[in-house]
């Protein structure tokens, strides 16, 4: 009980505060932008005060643009860095207890620290150092605890709050419940190692730590030392437009060709070592997208570079980002409206801050919702974002990701699966168009030949567009392909 009227005297204010904001916003009325500044610091300073559970909780809350406005995304986001350690002497009897004889810490002080865990320096018995990673002493009683406050205040925020954000507030909760076990669980983690290890076995120039033990409660890995990749020793020596598009691609290119990818890229979790190597740690927050969802995701990234904004709602629709019971005419034309903001500037020229800023007002404003399937790929992005931006100022997202599609090849990509759609579709309109006409009296007819004209248009329509990248012509090429199908 005491816990909890701790948790209620803290929060209460912030969100009567929060309140009255969120009104203003769905209003469109005039908001205080410096106010609003502030009393996002002042939430993410009582959210610190409150522990581990809620600090991750801020953490995973800091991505989420359907639920917060951007000025509390960017307060939220401070939780990446500033997480106090435990003292040694809390975790000791962990450590003693899992590593048995085998290893030994050699600095009590941790080379890093984060909401549910912290990591130190070791030695094996072979003299071989070692990272060590270990859980915060009983952290799984106080999340557990909290987890159970945060669901029997939740019916509270109706009376405080519209329904619309009760409903996104409580399916957050439920995700976050969840997931949050997954992560105090270093076994698991060592499984999430292992399958970013191996996706990036063959990649040139970046290292993952090999996994050496592992516990529910500890973790011991190969020791990497390396500088952090914001660090004024890395920054000095190599080119910060040519690191950031490094790390952006490394990162992206896990999420878009692989089963799982890392959805924690935060400074804290990259470096870069005397090889010039980039070294990824930490493997508690890793997603898994099946190959479905990664083909959507690439086709998301392709309209949103292009500015499409009626093939951006489509592919949401297919993703389940959009309530059933929106008008996706308005809703697209609602985004269109954002995106001509933008069309009337170069890519190049660019700020990333506006284009963040126009995303998180979309999500925030329209009837968007987010699938838990994209949670974790939405927070990785968000935070590679960050780190990049931190590497080199004036990274820019669209132009960064214009120049991925076109190395990867995954424009081409997007021309394939497109392709393959409209013949999908051709398909199914003619064997429903056949099946109709089964059910209709059958009178005689002149047998005529079945004409391959169509399909083989638009077949090369794709292959123009793919030699010559002339969408207007591989667009006409299948118009005139479609106009000799008679259903």
């Amino acid at each position: 009980m005491k816990r909890e009227l701790q948790i209620i005297l803290k929060l209460a204010p912030r969100i009567l505060a929060y309140r009255e904001f969120r009104k203003k916003i769905l209003a469109d009325e005039k908001l205080d932008q410096i106010e609003m500044e502030e009393e996002a610091k002042k939430l993410t300073d009582v959210i610190i005060s409150l522990g581990p559970t809620f600090i991750k909780f801020g953490q995973v809350l800091s991505v989420r643009p359907d639920i917060m406005p951007e000025p509390y995304i960017r307060q939220l986001s401070r939780l990446q860095d500033e997480v106090p350690p435990a003292s040694f002497e809390e975790v000791r009897e962990i450590l003693e207890k899992d590593l048995g004889t085998q290893f030994k810490v050699l600095d009590k002080v941790p080379i890093s620290s984060a909401s549910l865990g912290q990591v130190y320096l070791g030695e094996s018995k072979e003299g071989k150092k070692v990272a060590i990673k270990v859980v915060r002493p009983n952290v799984d009683k106080v999340v557990s605890n909290d987890i159970k406050i945060m669901k029997r205040l939740l019916p509270l925020l109706r009376f405080v709050l519209d329904k619309t954000f009760v409903d996104l507030m409580k399916t957050f909760v439920d995700e976050f419940s969840t997931r949050i076990f997954d992560e105090m669980d270093y076994n698991k983690e060592a499984n999430n190692l292992r399958n970013i290890k191996e996706a990036l076995k063959e990649y040139p120039g970046v290292k993952v730590p090999s996994l050496i033990k592992s516990t529910k409660h500890i973790l011991v890995m190969e020791y990497v030392p390396s500088e952090k990749v914001t660090s004024t020793e890395v920054l000095s020596k190599y080119d910060r437009r040519s690191l950031s598009y490094k790390v952006f691609k490394v990162f992206m290119n896990l999420l878009l060709n692989n089963d799982y990818f890392h959805a924690d890229p935060h400074p804290g979790n990259v470096g870069v070592n005397e090889e010039g190597e980039l070294v990824i740690y930490d493997f508690g927050m890793v997603g898994r997208v099946d190959a479905k969802t990664r083909n959507i995701l690439v086709r998301a990234y392709y309209a949103l570079t292009s500015f499409d904004a009626d093939t951006l709602v489509s592919v949401m629709d297919d993703l389940g980002a959009i309530d059933p019971y929106a008008d996706r005419e308005i809703l697209a034309q609602g985004i269109d409206l954002f995106m001509q903001n933008l069309q009337g500037i170069e890519v190049d020229q660019m700020e990333v801050e506006d284009f963040l800023d126009i995303s998180n007002q979309v999500f925030y404003k329209f009837p968007l919702r987010l699938p838990y399937k994209l949670v974790l790929p939405l927070r990785m992005i968000s935070v590679l974002e960050g780190t990049c931006r931190n590497i080199y100022s004036e990274f820019n997202f669209l132009e960064f990701s214009e120049r991925l599609l076109d190395e990867e090849g995954y424009k081409t990509k997007v021309i394939l699966e497109q392709g393959r759609e409209v013949l999908q579709n051709i398909r199914k309109r003619i064997m429903d168009s056949l099946l109709g006409k089964k059910k209709k009296p059958i009178i005689p007819a002149r047998k005529e030949k079945r004409s391959y004209l169509p399909q083989i248009l638009i077949i090369s329509a794709i292959i123009v567009y793919i030699i010559t990248e002339n969408d207007i012509l591989s667009i006409l090429i299948a118009l005139f392909g479609l106009s000799f199908i008679r259903f």
